[in-house]
């Protein structure tokens, strides 16, 4: 009898043969990433083309040995302080006093204590992968990747990702050898005698005072312009200015969707003719009937309300066509994002400004903030004339902070463009450069990453 060996089919070995060449070119492009974010994206990210999971997380320490969450997959960008990302620092952070945290290791959410599993079924899935990324020479812990999904790890899939990791570890231990550059320069300058002397002098041009100053984007903005809202709830249907046009008083701007109310002024307009019929009769009819002299009073008060019914109708149809109340520039966006757009009562449409009246509408954002003297000086420059500064001074600084247009919070600040400065066009857009108080150097270089530093500790 033929003795049948069992070969692997060819499927098989496709899959094992694709598996070996993800994780070659995953190792390869750890290797020849340009920073430690694009290292950090290829993690969190690419990982997912050599085995299936639903969510990763990229964490590493801070210099004060707190958990950092760098990167999560599917998510660019993502708030420190939001609720996922802090109980993700706090289970990691309890991981850490567990037996083997520094090997891989399944880790499903029902390993965790009672209370951060109860939080966690809000935010990941039951079964999670644990793989801490080490050093490859010292063993020290560098950071790791968590893996969740809703099935179990087979072995095979670990296997891939331990050889994986190797590539992952040596990557982050290269990016995070940075610091130990600067580390041995000072050594090297503490050998020479000259090295106090430097740092003397360096720390005396600390004291030196400079003017504070902040970046913001800015605009050109009409100083007071006219509102023009809609006069009732409603679609915008047409526009007959142009953005930036130039208008009278009288002039009609835009019109809303009148269907509905030129159905009802009809309807007016024929119970009007039909009251008016009813009374015409009645009263031939009373030359006869002294009996139907009575209905004529009846009659006449059905054609005054059916009169008010048309000219509250014919009032609605002209309110409808918003016209200009003064004269000026037309100041709005494109009108084709209005038309067919609703929109309701007292909703701004556009803006009317008068075009010698500009002033420097400035968003400062909330970690540019300093202290700012009414009167300080403001520097703006024009994104099409950038070489050209326009020269102003503050007069208003907001004291609470509002969302931009990007979502983030910024102070509104406003500045008066100097006397004989060449009015700029409405809308224009540019950087301002607001100037404070004289703070010393080592304020002005120091404080926004103090500031950083600060709520990195807190944190």
């Amino acid at each position: 009898m033929t003795e049948h060996r069992h070969h692997p089919t060819v499927e098989i070995l496709e899959r094992q043969v694709q598996g070996l060449t993800t994780l070659l070119t995953l190792q390869e492009e750890t290797r020849q990433a340009e920073s430690q974010a694009q290292l950090a994206f290829i993690m969190v990210n690419g990982t997912l083309r050599l085995t299936f999971y639903a969510q990763a997380v990229l964490w590493h320490w801070s210099p004060t040995g707190k958990v950092i969450v760098a990167a999560v997959s599917g998510a660019p960008r993502f708030d420190t302080n939001a609720p996922q990302i802090v109980w993700y620092r706090r289970a990691i952070t309890h991981q850490r006093k567990v037996q083997g945290f520094d090997r891989i290791q399944d880790l499903a959410l029902s390993q965790l204590p009672e209370e951060l599993s109860r939080e966690g079924k809000t935010w990941i899935h039951a079964h999670g992968l644990w793989l801490p990324l080490n050093h490859p020479r010292t063993g020290r812990n560098l950071g790791g990747l968590w893996l969740t999904r809703d099935r179990q790890w087979d072995e095979g899939e670990k296997i891939l990702l331990e050889h994986l990791l190797q590539g992952y570890s040596a990557s982050m231990a290269l990016w995070s050898a940075g610091g130990s550059i600067w580390l041995s320069l000072l050594k090297g300058l503490r050998r020479g005698g000259w090295a106090m002397m430097m740092l003397m002098a360096l720390m005396a041009t600390f004291f030196i005072q400079v003017r504070q100053s902040a970046l913001a984007p800015a605009r050109v903005a009409a100083i007071q312009p006219t509102m023009v809202t809609s006069p009732m709830d409603g679609m915008v249907s047409q526009f007959y200015v142009a953005p930036h046009a130039t208008v009278t008083t009288g002039d009609l701007l835009f019109s809303l969707d009148d269907t509905e109310l030129k159905s009802r002024h009809q309807l007016a307009v024929e119970e009007l003719a039909l009251a008016q019929t009813q009374l015409r009769k009645v009263g031939q009819l009373a030359f006869s009937d002294k009996e139907r002299m009575a209905e004529i009073a009846s009659q006449k008060s059905l054609v005054r309300e059916a009169t008010a019914k048309v000219e509250y109708a014919t009032a609605l149809l002209e309110r409808s066509r918003v016209r200009a109340t003064t004269a000026g520039v037309a100041v709005f966006s494109d009108p084709y994002a209005w038309l067919g757009r609703p929109v309701r009562l007292g909703e701004r449409v556009l803006e009317i400004a008068a075009p010698d009246r500009v002033e420097v509408a400035i968003d400062l954002p909330v970690a540019e903030a300093m202290p700012f003297v009414v009167g300080a000086e403001v520097l703006f420059y024009l994104d099409v004339d950038p070489l050209q500064p326009l020269v102003g001074h503050l007069y208003f600084a907001a004291y609470d902070a509002v969302p931009a247009a990007d979502g983030k919070l910024v102070y509104l600040l406003k500045a008066e463009l100097a006397p004989g400065t060449k009015t700029p066009r409405l809308g224009l857009k540019g950087t301002a450069k607001v100037y404070g108080d004289e703070v010393t150097l080592f304020h002005a270089l120091f404080h926004r990453p103090l500031a950083s530093l600060r709520r990195l500790v807190i944190l």
